[in-house]
């Protein structure tokens, strides 16, 4: 395996939010272990709330939707509409957003909720793994972009703070 297949290896587990691959073959053996981003705490011991969530999987459809009108500017999904001077909290993985830590709790954050930097604004599963998203500043969380339960991308706009 060249140094651009362990690049390219590399990129896939950032937007798969893997922290740790490993591949054997009969001629090569390759072990990956990543740290998780600085905006995340991985939280293994949280992992068995999967079940008790009973979130389950949502099935979600893909429609292609229709152009603008002409002279009328959209801002593209998951972006914040109208909130130019206000920061961007992105999911660093592909899993599932919740706005609690169980479904009869109280969310983590609300729309004109003062927050703080290392606050945990949301749980993104991946992988069975309950992952808490901090916030990385300090402000108003202005817009939810997202709504619980939903699938979430890779880098994809979750909260504006102001």
């Amino acid at each position: 395996m060249d140094l651009k297949n362990v690049e390219q290896l590399m990129d896939l587990m950032r937007k798969q939010g893997f922290n740790h691959v490993k591949f054997e073959s009969k001629d090569q053996k390759i072990e990956i272990t990543m740290q998780a981003p600085a905006a995340t705490a991985m939280v293994p011991q949280m992992s068995m709330m999967a079940p008790m969530m009973g979130h389950g999987m949502p099935q979600a459809g893909i429609a292609a939707m229709p152009p603008p009108p002409a002279g009328k500017a959209e801002a593209p999904a998951g972006t914040a509409k109208g909130f130019a001077s206000g920061h961007i909290v992105k999911s660093p993985f592909v899993g599932t957003f919740y706005r609690s830590s169980s479904p009869g709790s109280d969310p983590f954050a609300d729309v004109g909720a003062r927050v703080r930097k290392g606050q945990t604004l949301c749980i993104v599963e991946a992988m069975k793994l309950m992952n808490e998203i901090e916030a990385d500043r300090d402000g108003v969380i202005r817009e939810i972009l997202i709504e619980n339960g939903q699938p979430v991308e890779f880098d994809q706009a979750l909260f504006v703070i102001e």
